[in-house]
């Protein structure tokens, strides 16, 4: 599934290359089923033109003019290509957009193997309903270890489970958030109520540090090949892993435990990483005083 840095990597091209192009014919392959709201939304797009390509968390946010919005999410299979060969054949294509600039002529594909990706056209409205979907980003530079604790205390669960839960912390997926706790060399079972400041600290400053790895590493292609940026390039990041998909830890060499947490397939180092039990407690001592234990 893309993730921040590969959307980053695809939006940041987007925006290099189709600015002032104009949307001239938009191709709906048949066996593609969209709403029909979407199909109507997307004709009324035809002669306007790209303005600015910009990343809301995972979604590829396209603003034309006259204020209207083309979004992706990409979910597990989908792809953007572009291409000015209007022959060339590629997998799994479901819409096609042709545009042009003065003579040149381009496509832009939105491809998707197994059509969980999802394609719509927005308003300004529509854009900040989208944006309030979504939770704090590490890479806001305004977070603070306060602040990301404080989004980590906000709900009870494991902490892997809170750094992949968008509505509360954006952009995060499953191979950066386990690359990242591993850095921070935090358990991905802790409980999120026993994650102290420190950690928090450490953790964010981690988060910020895997996501920037990907997104100058232009992100990364696993063995299914299923993502690739806007020129049908690999990305580089998995040749960069921290502890994700391998054998042993690469700090002390012991055997790596695989588990899968909430559905999602996790790597970590049971010595690196020491599972934290319990959260702080009050308890009472002699004499009524309280400490924390």
């Amino acid at each position: 599934m893309p993730e921040l840095p590969e959307v980053h990597t695809i939006a940041n091209d987007l925006n290099n290359n189709i600015i002032g192009y104009e949307i001239k014919n938009i191709k709906i392959t048949k066996n593609y089923k969209i709403p029909e709201l979407v199909k109507k939304r997307l004709s009324s797009l035809l002669n306007k033109k790209f303005i600015e390509v910009k990343r809301i968390a995972k979604n590829i946010v396209i603003k034309l003019s006259e204020n209207d919005f083309l979004t992706f999410h990409l979910a597990m299979t989908g792809r953007i290509l572009l291409t000015s060969d209007k022959d060339k054949k590629d997998n799994w294509v479901k819409i096609v957009f042709e545009i042009s600039k003065n003579d040149d002529v381009k496509y832009l594909k939105f491809c998707d193997m197994r059509q969980f990706g999802k394609v719509n056209v927005l308003d300004e409205a529509g854009i900040r309903d989208l944006e309030n979907k979504y939770g704090i980003s590490v890479l806001n530079k305004k977070i603070t270890p306060e602040d990301f604790l404080k989004t980590i205390h906000s709900k009870k669960t494991n902490i892997k489970n809170v750094l992949l839960d968008q509505s509360i912390i954006s952009g995060l997926g499953n191979i950066y958030a386990t690359d990242a706790l591993f850095l921070a060399r935090i358990n991905p079972k802790t409980p999120t109520q026993s994650i102290n400041l420190n950690e928090s600290k450490i953790l964010l400053e981690k988060s910020r540090e895997i996501l920037n790895e990907g997104i100058k590493n232009r992100g990364s292609t696993l063995p299914d090949k299923m993502y690739v940026d806007i020129f049908g390039n690999s990305g580089h990041q998995q040749n960069y892993f921290k502890i994700y998909g391998k054998d042993k830890c690469p700090s002390c060499g012991t055997k790596t435990i695989f588990e899968k947490i909430n559905g999602r397939g996790t790597y970590f180092c049971p010595i690196c990483q020491p599972y934290k039990k319990e959260p702080l407690k009050k308890v009472k001592v002699n004499e009524g005083q309280k400490q924390l234990l």
